[in-house]
């Protein structure tokens, strides 16, 4: 991954751009931003197919990489195509990198059922169906919670200068006859 800085922050658009780059400088190892859910997933998660999808993005491919992730799947709905690459720009853009790390995955069972801490500078995670990621505090380990389905989930990891050691995450269970549908962009 090139660490370079990009040109136009203010490219910045699925989510307050402000806000992220507080948290960014924060001592704070997690943030949850809500935000409404993509109508008429549901019925589409139901008949896609289970399966990852792996793949660095850039800003010039990131509508190709989210159709192409959504293809590997068998999901159609081009929403959630348009949220995944606007995301994916939006993340390059904000961490000043030029490319990415992403995922796109619907899984019927616990993908990473330990509570860790990522190897990254930041990861973002997008449940849009199914539950959503779990965390717990280091100072309250016993104490699980969770993001609502629909949030981005940004974690600092252990290459982030103000990663301070104080939240773990996981995947969720997957209930069964369910699935979770989660895009990841590590940078």
């Amino acid at each position: 991954m090139t660490a370079s800085t990009l040109s136009k922050p203010d490219t910045v658009t699925a989510w307050d751009r402000h806000a992220v780059a507080a948290f960014d400088r924060s001592a704070d190892d997690i943030l949850v931003v809500e935000r409404p859910p993509i109508r008429g997933l549901a019925s589409a998660v139901a008949s896609a197919r289970v399966h990852d999808y792996r793949s660095v993005v850039t800003p010039g491919d990131a509508d190709a990489r989210a159709a192409e992730s959504l293809a590997a799947i068998r999901l159609d709905c081009p929403a959630l195509a348009a949220d995944i690459a606007g995301l994916a720009r939006s993340f390059l853009t904000h961490f000043g990198v030029t490319e990415a790390s992403l995922r796109v995955e619907l899984v019927d069972k616990t993908s990473c059922p330990k509570f860790h801490c990522d190897n990254v500078h930041v990861r973002l995670v997008a449940t849009y169906h199914g539950p959503g990621t779990e965390y717990v505090f280091v100072s309250e380990p016993e104490v699980v919670r969770a993001a609502p389905t629909s949030a981005l989930v940004f974690l600092k990891g252990h290459r982030h200068p103000a990663h301070a050691d104080a939240v773990l995450h996981r995947s969720p269970p997957v209930p069964p006859e369910e699935k979770r549908l989660c895009a990841v962009l590590d940078c």
